[in-house]
């Protein structure tokens, strides 16, 4: 009989997690998941408490990931190096070998948190992570370039490599391909941002 519950609720979970990530949190419909997983609205309140209840299990892992990175990336060691030397080739090699101990991490309920969590208490995660990476930029153009000018073009770089990102994840399911994907993203935002602090003189 456990048995039988424990493929019901696993049934509803991964129903949901189709229905939140092609419809996000506040389109999704308990009526059309529980319908996908083979099950009645009943039996979905037999598992959880209301749909954001569902929506939590799904992304409670990348969330808990999430924040530990938010009060912890001080700490990852980042090869800050790489602004000093001019060779893009030399910048693939270390930010592929970073990023092959990331990447696969990002998954499904990866996407569903920063992409499709409007409605719930998890909204602001990817606004979290586009003001960090906003920040970042800030701090190496402070660093490295005082005088630009237009520090403020911080906002949209941040979010369109967010949005980037996210479309990569959601697009490829290889993990090879989106491993060199992101990683020759980032690449070219890191040449961007080196052209403004070094003025073009590369």
């Amino acid at each position: 009989m456990q048995i039988k519950k424990d493929e019901v609720k696993n049934a509803i979970i991964k129903s949901g997690e189709k229905e939140f990530l092609e419809k996000g949190y506040e389109k999704a419909s308990i009526r059309k998941i529980v319908k996908q997983a083979g099950t009645t609205i009943g039996n979905f309140y037999n598992y959880f408490d209301n749909k954001e209840a569902l929506f939590e299990v799904l992304v409670k892992n990348e969330y808990d990931k999430f924040i530990y990175f938010i009060h912890n990336h001080d700490k990852i060691e980042r090869p800050d190096y790489l602004w000093q030397i001019s060779n893009p080739s030399k910048w693939r090699v270390v930010l592929s070998e970073l990023l092959g101990k990331v990447v696969p991490n990002f998954g499904i309920g990866l996407i569903i948190l920063l992409d499709c969590s409007e409605g719930t208490k998890f909204a602001n995660c990817k606004n979290e992570l586009v003001n960090l990476i906003k920040n970042h930029f800030i701090e190496h153009m402070e660093k490295y370039n005082k005088e630009y000018s237009s520090i403020e073009i911080g906002d949209i770089i941040s979010e369109q490599l967010i949005d980037g990102i996210i479309k990569i994840l959601r697009n490829n399911n290889n993990p090879d391909l989106k491993h060199k994907l992101i990683t020759e993203y980032i690449l070219f935002y890191m040449i961007g941002t080196m052209g403004l602090i070094r003025d073009f003189n590369f």
